[in-house]
């Protein structure tokens, strides 16, 4: 009996367009066209997927040709080939001495637009999407529907939506050939667990299982609803149990879930065998259960075999190396007693306890040590973070072989590299030396480059994208790299299906010289028939058109169509942009280029808490601490913001702050990209604002402002500010009564502005190279209702270098300066500069730098400042744990010319010298940035004349002066790098 082989593709289009052909009218009457002239061709419908002259270019006959039999074949099956098409027919007949020609085509469908409406969460609609399993731009077949809904019904009861139920509606575009396919939902109520089934042999009773799954609230409260994630939680939690029973080969496993429509409840059934118990001990070394529970794969997979305990005795022998046991072993024995209790015990030998003390590399003249170091895992021993140095077997290995690859990828094809590990190294015993010997050998080159296939038009812009060009080292490294930017290049323009070989030759002529040679088939060029958007609701067409930058004729290009899905994205208002090509495989030479976007949800909540820590807080009242107490001082923040306004992508958001010493009310408005322009932003921003952080006095503050953002590069971007403030001093400032008048007046402020940021750090976070500079420009002036007229400059310079492998020296400098020219006679408090603290002179309590009041001893600011900053930061142990060593020098100054880097303080009311500060930080490396301890010590921190007394007697001039002085240590916690 012979079987049935199942057709090819390819096979199964020829034998299409042969019956086509074949059942085609004149062939059906047996009449012979063959030799007779084509006097037209004509296809129906009229309404065509490809332009006429790219149609009629497909064909193999034209009108006035000869017909033949093998041509209307080969037509056809160059049509089936463009994928858009699902029958073709060819209808012949009688036109005088010719012959008519009608193509009857039935136009292929692909799929659109997929969405699902309604869906409880979880799943939720985006789940739902992707369980479809509906590829945007995919052939489209109507039994995809019914499958997609099954898919979708099996996601909703996984997740206790037994009862929902699922209407499809299909919506064809004619024109593009789509089919955009919704999808209601109505999810109905989500069932709830009402107990639990056991099978096997558990050993436990269901109602400590029930308390583990965690499916019904604790002390049997009511039961919870179904979800996927909570069944499989629930499992996992089961099987957990067992686990920190030393029971790793129990089995839990979901075998069902029944549910009961009449009362909308699921109850699981589990099959459970607790199994024996596994002991696990260790001798020769002393590891605690739960380094060993983190360590062992046997805890991980819940299972014992012998390639687990395997890996385990070599998890062991690197856990004791890393403990400077260099010549640890481990082996293992299992034991099982009549019980069935199984016990595997790990017998180490930890050896002699090592110090690895030198890394020697000889033999290297092209690449530096420290190159050759950059690449290495091996570290010497080093004080705090490495004490006994990082060394094992493995590493050694691993190492070696990033040295060859290194070499490789640079010519050198014969390069030798061996290691010898030196024990009792300088005469003592536990000391360890690794020396690796490189034998280079001859570096090869590139003598001739030859490209077959690339046009003279697109080979001046491919060759300054390779790196095997004459001269250069030839490696198999360097191939690949230009097998990627040759067929990037090519993808990019149009040539979807280009392909890359290429063959290397020894130089008979030259030694350690190839002749390469790269053969490139670029194949046909594709073009963009259209872009497509599909998805926007309240979006404006025209914003989303001018983020995609295909046009219809351009190439198609896969680095443009990431690029405007990247640009799509960064409006900030999609939570979905996916983009594709209709009919990706066929072999047209146009397509549409599609983009599915998904509007993400229009508010948006954010809520933080925090706290400050340090000497802050104090009352209002109170004369006696002018430098602060040490407090602690909790944060709230809450935002709701509105994002996608009139449908341009602009933003409304309202941010909150409160806490102890500070309330904010920020609303704004945010027009990003405005005029099309990709690179203006333009902003609309108002302030209410209630803080005491300065101790001096207590203000409230209103604002107003727009600002326009220019961004000219990545790097560089600059702003524009228009803003007007009022500012009020609540209460009394704790100064003198003489100064009141001066300093503590309400103050109206319009000013013009302009900030210049350039940012070439490579990590703002924790930068460890580059440079960021700004500089800040303000103007305040009768003109815009200014109560008070000044000119305000702030700069700051930041610089990092890294220094070898491990080293960062960052340094900043800080400038300000304002100079009153007209209005008040003097600048009130609100305006003056406060400052010192962690983010400027660590010797300070935050804002607590430059002169006092002479009676009351409390900061009334100043109308310069200069800080400079110096940080050398290292890792400190392991690899998430750095630590810094500073220097902080500067203060604010009562004005630009009392500006001074003198040491001493003159006198008890000079504050007009830099304070210099000295102290040790922790970084301790997190997602969000590193947490930081700074401990600093300021030998020079200002003495001036405090208060000992009530305001009251201040008044009257009964209190008591009293010396004091900002405390010669300070501590500052925070979260980021300082700069």
């Amino acid at each position: 009996m012979m079987a049935l082989m199942p057709i090819p593709p390819a096979a199964r289009m020829r034998v299409a367009a042969l019956l086509a052909l074949l059942c085609a009218p004149g062939f059906a009457a047996g009449q012979n066209w063959d030799g007779r002239r084509i006097t037209a061709i004509h296809f129906e419908p009229s309404l065509q997927p490809l332009p006429d002259t790219q149609l009629f270019a497909l064909l193999p006959l034209k009108q006035g040709d000869t017909y033949t039999s093998a041509d209307i074949r080969r037509a056809i099956q160059r049509l089936y080939a463009t994928g858009e098409y699902t029958d073709i027919a060819v209808d012949a007949s009688a036109d005088g001495q010719g012959v008519l020609l009608r193509f009857i085509t039935t136009q292929a469908t692909f799929v659109g637009e997929v969405g699902v409406r309604g869906a409880a969460e979880p799943p939720g609609d985006g789940q739902l999407e992707t369980a479809s399993r509906l590829e945007l731009g995919t052939r489209f077949v109507s039994q995809q529907v019914q499958q997609a809904v099954e898919n979708m019904q099996d996601a909703l009861r996984r997740n206790g939506l037994y009862k929902a139920a699922i209407e499809p509606v299909r919506t064809p575009h004619p024109l593009t050939q789509q089919m955009d396919i919704d999808f209601d939902i109505d999810s109905g109520k989500r069932a709830r667990f009402d107990g639990i089934q056991v099978t096997g042999n558990p050993q436990r009773t269901v109602a400590e299982i029930i308390h583990s799954s965690g499916w019904r609230w604790p002390w049997n409260g009511p039961w919870r609803t179904v979800t996927d994630a909570r069944v499989q939680s629930g499992v996992d939690s089961i099987r957990g149990w067992y686990q920190k029973k030393d029971r790793l080969l129990a089995h839990v496993t979901l075998t069902r879930l029944d549910f009961h429509p009449e009362t909308n409840r699921v109850t699981p059934t589990l099959d459970i065998n607790a199994g024996p118990l596994v002991r696990v001990n260790v001798s020769g070394a002393r590891i605690s259960q739960g380094r060993l529970r983190s360590m062992l794969p046997i805890y991980q997979e819940r299972a014992v075999d012998e390639d687990l305990l395997i890996e385990g005795s070599n998890s062991l022998v690197e856990y004791m190396q890393s403990h400077g046991y260099f010549d640890a072993r481990a082996r293992y024995t299992t034991h099982t007693d009549r019980s069935g209790e199984e016990e595997i015990t790990y017998e180490v030998e930890r050896g002699g306890r090592h110090k690895f003390v030198l890394l020697k590399i000889s033999g290297n003249r092209y690449f530096t040590t420290a190159t050759i170091r950059e690449r290495m895992y091996l570290e010497p021993a080093r004080f705090i973070r490495y004490p006994r140095g990082r060394y094992s077997r493995e590493y050694v290995e691993r190492d070696l072989d990033a040295i060859r690859d290194l070499y490789r990828s640079n010519g050198f094809r014969d390069v030798q590299v061996t290691g010898k590990t030196v024990d009792n190294y300088g005469g003592k015993p536990d000391h360890l030396a690794v020396f690796i010997n490189i034998e280079e050998g001859p570096q090869w080159f590139v003598s001739r480059l030859i490209l077959n296939g690339v046009s003279p038009e697109d080979a001046p812009r491919i060759r300054p994208l390779l790196h095997c060009t004459e001269g250069q080292p030839f490696s198999e490294l360097n191939v690949a790299s230009d097998r990627d930017a040759i067929l990037d290049y090519y993808y990019n323009n149009g040539y979807q299906n280009a392909r890359f070989d290429y063959v290397a030759r020894a130089n008979p002529t030259e030694a350690n010289h190839m002749e390469v040679t790269f053969n490139v088939t670029p194949g046909e060029r594709r073009f963009v028939r259209r872009v497509i958007v599909m998805g926007l609701d309240r979006t404006n067409p025209d914003l989303v058109d001018s983020r995609i930058t295909l046009r219809p004729g351009d190439p198609i290009s896969a680095a443009q169509m990431n690029e405007s899905q990247r640009r799509l994205y960064d409006l900030g208002i999609f939570s979905k942009v996916q983009t594709a090509l209709q009919n990706p495989d066929g072999d047209e030479p146009s397509k549409y280029v599609l983009y599915d976007v998904e509007e993400a949800h229009k508010y948006s909540m954010n809520v933080g808490f925090g706290a400050t820590i340090g000497r802050i807080g104090g009352g209002t009242t109170d004369l006696n601490s002018p430098a602060g107490t040490t407090g602690f001082a909790p944060r709230v923040s809450l935002g709701v913001s509105r994002i996608n306004v009139l449908g341009l992508a602009n933003t409304v958001s309202v941010q909150t702050l409160l806490s102890t010493f500070e309330q904010r009310g920020l609303l704004s408005y945010l027009a990003p990209q405005i005029f099309g322009r990709q690179n203006l932003d333009l902003q609309f921003t108002g302030l209410y604002e209630y803080t005491r952080d300065v101790r001096t006095f207590t203000a409230r503050r209103y604002e107003a402002s727009v600002q326009l953002s220019q961004h000219f590069t990545r790097a560089l971007t600059l702003a524009y500010r228009l803003a007007f403030r009022r500012s009020y001093i609540i209460g009394t400032p704790l100064i003198s009564p003489e100064l009141l008048p001066l300093l503590s007046q309400p103050v109206r402020v319009g000013a013009v502005s302009t900030s210049i940021i350039y940012d070439r750090r490579e990590n703002p976070i924790d930068p460890h190279r580059g440079i960021y500079n700004t500089v800040d420009l303000a103007l305040a002036s009768p003109a815009l209702g200014s109560q008070t007229g000044y000119g305000r400059i702030t700069a700051r310079n930041a610089t990092y270098h890294p220094i070898g492998r491990n080293l960062v020296f960052a340094r900043q400098t800080q400038f300000g300066d304002l100079e009153r020219y007209s209005g008040l006679i003097t600048i009130p408090l609100a305006e003056r500069f406060f400052s010192g603290g962690a983010d400027s002179e660590r010797g300070f309590p935050d804002y607590q730098a430059g002169p006092r009041d002479p009676k009351t001893g409390f900061p009334i600011g100043g109308t310069a400042y200069f800080f400079d900053t110096e940080e050398l930061r290292f890792p400190l142990i392991g690899d998430n744990i750095g630590g810094v060593l500073f220097h902080d020098m500067g203060n604010v100054y009562t004005n630009l010319g009392a500006l001074s880097l003198r040491y001493h303080q003159n006198n008890l009311q000079d504050f007009d010298y830099a304070v210099q500060t000295g102290g040790f930080g922790i970084r301790y490396r997190t997602p969000i940035g590193p947490i930081r301890l700074d401990l600093a010590f300021s030998p020079n921190s200002p003495r001036f004349f405090g208060y000992h007394g009530t305001y009251e007697q201040l008044l009257f001039g009964t209190g008591t002066p009293e010396l004091q002085r900002i405390s010669r240590f300070q501590f500052h916690f925070s979260l980021g790098q300082t700069f």
